[in-house]
C-alpha cells in the first residue's frame, strides 16, 4: 500500500480507501457515515497477507479492545509479527480515534515476563502446580464437564464470546453467573425500569446545553469514559450544538467529571434520588415544562408524593443548599437540550435503585428521551442471538451461587477474568467455597489470586491473538458491531528460542471441549457466518458482493455499523418510584479507638478494579485528581486531617466491622469532613511481579449491605474507623511537594520596539518592574 500513498496529495483519503479496497479485495463499499469523520487510516487486514510483506516495515491492523467495558475499536501497529502501538481506531464509532489509557496494558500483558507459559495442574487441593500439556488439559476439562453440573463465571461478556459462554453452561447442566465488583445490575433494572430497554443507551452529550450528573464518573471510569469524552468535547465546544454547554455533577466525591464541571455539589452519600425528587418538584409545582411532561412523569406517583421531598426538607436532609436545588430545576427546564445521567456511588447504596430510577426519570419530566441531546434507545445487535448487554450479578445472586459450592453442589467451576477472591468482600469466603468444589479450572495470563486456587489452569490468549464479535455496549445509538482478529504472531522470549505462552483463546478451547455441539468448533467460523449473515442482510458500512470480499473489508474497518438502524422510542410514563421513603442504610464500624467515617471506594482510573494491576505501565499511571501511583491512598479532608494530626504519607488503618487495611494518608480540599475516598485495584497476593504485595484491597472490607430491589452489593454503604498508626511513608506521586518561595524577580530580554533606543527602553523596564542596572553592564 505505501508504494501507492503519493497518490493522496491529489485524492483524498476516502476515496483512496476506496480505490484500494476496490483494487486489493474486489468492489468492497465502504460507505460514510454522519458521524464518522472523514480522515481515516489505511487499516489491512492480515487476510491471506504475505508474510515478507511485513519484514523490516509496519502494519497497521483493526480490532476491537479487549480490555475495556465499553467495546472500543482500535488499531494496532505491528511490525515483524510483533505489537508495537495501540491507538484508537478514527473510524470506529464509539470512540472516533481516542483510546482509553488501560488499552494500552494489553501490549504489556502480551509480553509479559510472568505470563502463564502452559497449562498446569494440582495433584491435589492445596498442592503446587505442575506443567502438563493441552492434550492431557484437555481430556480433564472434558472429563470434567462432562459430570455435569458446571458453573461458568466470567467477566460480563458480550457478543459471541458472552453466547459462547452462556452456550457452553447449558450444554453442560450448569449456568453462567457474570461477576463484576462495581455494576451488579442497578443501572440496567433503572433502564428497564425507566425506559423499557434491556441496553443502555445513548446520552447525546454532544448535542446537550445543561447536563446533571448524579455520581457517574462519565469522564474517568463509568461506563464508557473513551466516549462519553469525545461527545464531551462536542458539548464544550461553543462553535458545535446549542453552544458551550453546562455540567452539574451531584457527586460526594471530586472525581475527574467533578472536577471539570462547571459547578460540583458534594451531596450525602445515598440523598442523590431525594435531591432528584427535589428538583422534579419545582419543577412540576412552577409548570416549567410541559402539562404532557408532566402528566407522563407523574402518572404512577402517589397523589403529594413530590410533598415529601420539598426544597427545604431535601436540603436539609441532603447537605445541599435550597437555592441550588432550585437553581438546577431551573437550568434543566429553561436552558435546554437537558440531559441527566446517574450511576457509580448514586446506585451504591440499600436505595440504589430509588435514586437511579428517580434520577432518569426526570428525563421523561424533561421531554429528553428521544430528542436531540437527551437519551436515544439502542437496538438489538444485527446479529441474531448475540448478547447485546452483559453486567455483572448481583451481590446476593453471588451469595446463593458460592453457598451452592459450599453445599457441594456444583461439580465444576470454570473461570475467567472474574477474579472473586479479589473482588468479593471477605465476609463471604470465596476460599472456603472453592475449597468445597472438586474441580475449578481457571483461564489467564498472569496468575491471579483466583486462579491461584485452581486446580487447572489454562493460559489464555489475549484479545490481540483471537477471533470474535463484540457488542459495544452503549451503541451510538444505531446498531454497531466490532469484529475482532488476531493482529499478532504468538510471543516469544526474548532469545527467540520459545513462544512465550502456548496460550488459546477461552471460547475455542470451550467449543473444543463441546465437540462441535455449540455451532462450530472455532471463533472463526462465528466471525465468518456473521459476515455472512451481514451480506445477506445488505446495507451498513461495508458492503461487497459476497462475504468473503465482506469479511476482508470488515476486518480492514473494524467492524460494521448502520446509521439508518436505531432503537425505537416510545413515549413513556415515568416509573412508580417505589420505596419513596427509602434512605440509605450505613453498617456501623465496631466500637474501639479511631473517628468513623463514611467510606468511598473508588475505581481507579488506570486500573480500574484491578485487572491491569500486572501491567507496570497502568501502575505508573498518575492518578488525575492527587497525582498518585503504584500505591493505596486515602482522601481525606485537610482540615479533618488537621484536627487529627494526620500528614500526608502517614499509614492509616481502615477499620471496618469485617476487617481492616492499611493505606497511606493524602489531605486535600475536595473532601467532604465526614468522609474518605480509597482507590480499587491494589491489594492482591497473586497478580505479577509488579501487582504482588503493593497496597491494599479496599474491597475486602466492606460490609454485606445490599441495594433493597435489586440485591447488588451496596459498596458505599460501609462506615469505618480511621487510626492513625504514627508511621509515615513517602507517596510516589507526580506532583511535587517542595513548598514554592519568593526569589527575586528576573529581568526581561530588552526588546527595542522599532524607532526606539537601548536606553530608553531599559529605563522603562527599570520603572515597570522596580529594578535598576547599569546600563554599561549590557
Amino acid at each position: 500500500m505505501s508504494s501507492i500513498t503519493g497518490m493522496m496529495d491529489q485524492v483524498s483519503r476516502r476515496k483512496f480507501l476506496t480505490m484500494v479496497g476496490a483494487s486489493t479485495t474486489g468492489a468492497v463499499l465502504f460507505v460514510a457515515c454522519s458521524s464518522i469523520p472523514d480522515e481515516e487510516f489505511i487499516i489491512q487486514a492480515p487476510v491471506e497477507l504475505p508474510e515478507d510483506l511485513v519484514k523490516g516495515r509496519d502494519n497497521w491492523f483493526a480490532t476491537t479492545c479487549g480490555v475495556c467495558d465499553g467495546g472500543e475499536g482500535i488499531v494496532v501497529r505491528v511490525m515483524e509479527g510483533r505489537a508495537k502501538k495501540i491507538a484508537g481506531n478514527p473510524d470506529f464509532p464509539i470512540n472516533l480515534g481516542k483510546q482509553n489509557v488501560r488499552c494500552d496494558s494489553a501490549l504489556q500483558m502480551l509480553y509479559h515476563p510472568d505470563r502463564i507459559a502452559q497449562p498446569m495442574a494440582k495433584s491435589s487441593k492445596g498442592s503446587g502446580f505442575t506443567p502438563i500439556s493441552w492434550g492431557e488439559a484437555e481430556t480433564m476439562l472434558q472429563s470434567w464437564a462432562g459430570g455435569g453440573r458446571v458453573t461458568v463465571a466470567t467477566n460480563p461478556i458480550r457478543g459471541q464470546l458472552g453466547k459462547v459462554a452462556a452456550d457452553f453452561a447449558d450444554h453442560f447442566n450448569g449456568k453462567h453467573i457474570p461477576f463484576q465488583a462495581l455494576e451488579q445490575g442497578v443501572l440496567h433494572g433503572a433502564m428497564k425500569s425507566v425506559f423499557g430497554t434491556d441496553r443502555l443507551p445513548e446520552f447525546d452529550l454532544g448535542n446537550a446545553k445543561t447536563v446533571v450528573s448524579f455520581g457517574a464518573d462519565f469522564l474517568g471510569t463509568w461506563i464508557s469514559p473513551t466516549r462519553y469524552s469525545t461527545k464531551y468535547g462536542e458539548f464544550r465546544n461553543a462553535a458545535t450544538g446549542p453552544g458551550r454547554g453546562n455540567l452539574y455533577q451531584i457527586e460526594p466525591r471530586m472525581s475527574i467529571t467533578a472536577a471539570s464541571a462547571d459547578k460540583w455539589i458534594p451531596n450525602r452519600p445515598g440523598m442523590e434520588g431525594e435531591i432528584a425528587l427535589a428538583i422534579a418538584g419545582v419543577i412540576v409545582d412552577g409548570e416549567l415544562v410541559s402539562d404532557d411532561n408532566i402528566a407522563r412523569f407523574t402518572a404512577n406517583l402517589p397523589e403529594g408524593a413530590l410533598d415529601v421531598f420539598n426544597t427545604s426538607k431535601v436540603a436539609a436532609r441532603a447537605g445541599v443548599s435550597e437555592d441550588t436545588i432550585k437553581d438546577l430545576a431551573h437550568a434543566l427546564a429553561e436552558e435546554g437540550p437537558s440531559l441527566v445521567i446517574g450511576g457509580g456511588s448514586a446506585g451504591a447504596h440499600t436505595n440504589g435503585t430509588f435514586n437511579l430510577n428517580a434520577i432518569y426519570s426526570l428525563n421523561i419530566l424533561l421531554g429528553s428521551v428521544g430528542a436531540k441531546g437527551g437519551v436515544f434507545l439502542n437496538p438489538d445487535s444485527p446479529i441474531d442471538g448475540l448478547p447485546s448487554s452483559a453486567t455483572g450479578a448481583s451481590f446476593a445472586d453471588w451469595e446463593a451461587e458460592l453457598a451452592e459450592w459450599r453445599a457441594g453442589n456444583v461439580n465444576t467451576v470454570i473461570l475467567r477474568g472474574a477474579n472473586i477472591v479479589h473482588g468479593l468482600p471477605r465476609s463471604v469466603n470465596v476460599q472456603q467455597a472453592l475449597d468445597n468444589v472438586p474441580h475449578v479450572v481457571a483461564f489467564a495470563d498472569v496468575l491471579d489470586d483466583t486462579s491461584a486456587m485452581a486446580d487447572l489452569v489454562l493460559p489464555e490468549a489475549s484479545y490481540l491473538e483471537t477471533w470474535g464479535i463484540e457488542v459495544p455496549e452503549p451503541a451510538p445509538g444505531y446498531q454497531t458491531i466490532g469484529f475482532q482478529q488476531p493482529v499478532t504472531t504468538p510471543a516469544r522470549t526474548r532469545d527467540g528460542s520459545r513462544v512465550l505462552s502456548d496460550a488459546r483463546g477461552f471460547g475455542d478451547v470451550l467449543l473444543r471441549t463441546a465437540n462441535g455441539e455449540l455451532g462450530a468448533t472455532t471463533m472463526k467460523a462465528f466471525v465468518d457466518a456473521a459476515a455472512e449473515t451481514l451480506q445477506d442482510n445488505g446495507g451498513g458500512s461495508v458492503t461487497a458482493p459476497d462475504s468473503s470480499l465482506l469479511m476482508r473489508g470488515l476486518l480492514q474497518r473494524g467492524g460494521w455499523w448502520d446509521t439508518n438502524a436505531r432503537g425505537r422510542t416510545r413515549p413513556q410514563n415515568a416509573p412508580a418510584l417505589t420505596n419513596l421513603h427509602a434512605t440509605p442504610e450505613f453498617s456501623e464500624p465496631t466500637e474501639g479507638e479511631g473517628e468513623v467515617f463514611s467510606l468511598m471506594p473508588f475505581a481507579s482510573q488506570a486500573l480500574l478494579d484491578g485487572r491491569v494491576a500486572a501491567s507496570p505501565w497502568s501502575q505508573s499511571v498518575p492518578d488525575p485528581i492527587t497525582s498518585a501511583a503504584w500505591t493505596t491512598w486515602v482522601e481525606i479532608n485537610h482540615a479533618t486531617a488537621a484536627r487529627l494530626k494526620i500528614s500526608e504519607g502517614d499509614r492509616l488503618v481502615i477499620k471496618s466491622s469485617t476487617g481492616e487495611i492499611e493505606a497511606l494518608a493524602y489531605p486535600h480540599r475536595a473532601v467532604p469532613p465526614d468522609m474518605i475516598g480509597v482507590p480499587i485495584g491494589l491489594g492482591h497476593e497473586h497478580g505479577g511481579r509488579w501487582a504482588e504485595g503493593r497496597g491494599a484491597n479496599v474491597l475486602s472490607i466492606l460490609v454485606d449491605k445490599k441495594d433493597a430491589e435489586t440485591g447488588a452489593l451496596a459498596w458505599a454503604a460501609t462506615k469505618v474507623r480511621v487510626i492513625n498508626t504514627g508511621l509515615n511513608h513517602e507517596i510516589a506521586k507526580a506532583e511535587g511537594t517542595v513548598e514554592a518561595f519568593q526569589v527575586e524577580p528576573g529581568f526581561p530580554i530588552l526588546v527595542v520596539e522599532p524607532g526606539g533606543n537601548a536606553k530608553e527602553t531599559l529605563h522603562h523596564l527599570e520603572e515597570e518592574h522596580d529594578v535598576y542596572a547599569d546600563p554599561d553592564e549590557h
